[in-house]
């Protein structure tokens, strides 16, 4: 399929929705970790041309989203617990820093953006209700929201660019945990404890309410793909020697 759109800017259009679209579709998890993403299965799922789709790859692959393999072209990057807790705990500790800065810098305005985005939050379900298997977007860009409101006082764009980024890829093993079988957990009292120590300016009880919230997801996500790989290791089957 080509496109109609012919100058700089529809181009640049172009580019970036089909970036954000594969993107929400690889963080969410509808392409699933170690997925194969074939140029023009891509081309069809998106309605857009070839070069779209080769320069949202390669974009991607730069966020390490997306993994190139010599000879065998593009997939979903892998999920694996040494991935995951290098993930989550790095987050943890630059939000400790951008939370810090944030409750002590942040103004009227922010507490207030706070405070209007818990309340969203807290009216939208986790799971779609017409897919259950599926996380509900509304839910997905309300706590993202949520938790960019926390820290967007702290003041400085570097330290958000980099928390931005962490938090992207946190975001498929949160969907991980939501879908894994597990106990359940009550998101919506972690997420107003969390908003409670920040309007109150509680910096500590804030930084270990929200280490306590990433690690919930982290023990979740790793006992999962642990039962994971004993169901996959159990399927498999043994090896019979030659004698």
């Amino acid at each position: 399929m080509r496109s109609p759109a012919t100058t700089p800017d529809n181009a640049q259009t172009l580019n970036a929705s089909v970036l954000a679209q594969m993107r929400a579709d690889i963080l969410g998890c509808r392409l699933a970790p170690s997925e194969r993403l074939r140029v023009e299965s891509l081309r069809e799922r998106y309605g857009m041309g070839t070069s779209p789709i080769r320069e949202a790859l390669m974009r991607l692959e730069a966020e390490g989203l997306v993994d190139l393999e010599q000879n065998k072209g593009f997939r979903v990057s892998d999920v694996s617990l040494e991935n995951l807790r290098d993930v989550m705990n790095t987050r943890i500790e630059i939000e400790s820093v951008a939370l810090r800065w944030s409750l002590e810098r942040g103004g009227l305005d922010w507490e207030a953006n706070l405070l209007s985005s818990f309340h969203r939050l807290s009216r939208q379900t986790k799971i779609n209700p017409s897919r259950p298997d599926a996380i509900s977007d509304a839910w997905w860009k309300e706590h993202a929201d949520f938790h960019s409101a926390l820290v967007s006082g702290c003041g400085s764009p570097t330290l958000l660019s980099i928390r931005s980024r962490l938090f992207e890829q946190a975001e498929r093993y949160v969907v991980l945990s939501i879908l894994s079988k597990g106990p359940m957990r009550d998101d919506v009292d972690e997420h107003k404890q969390l908003m409670r120590a920040a309007v109150d300016r509680d910096v500590e009880r804030a930084i270990e309410l929200n280490r306590m919230h990433i690690s919930r997801t982290l023990q979740k996500v790793a006992a999962s793909l642990v039962d994971g790989k004993k169901a996959a290791s159990a399927r498999r089957p043994e090896k019979r020697s030659l004698k």
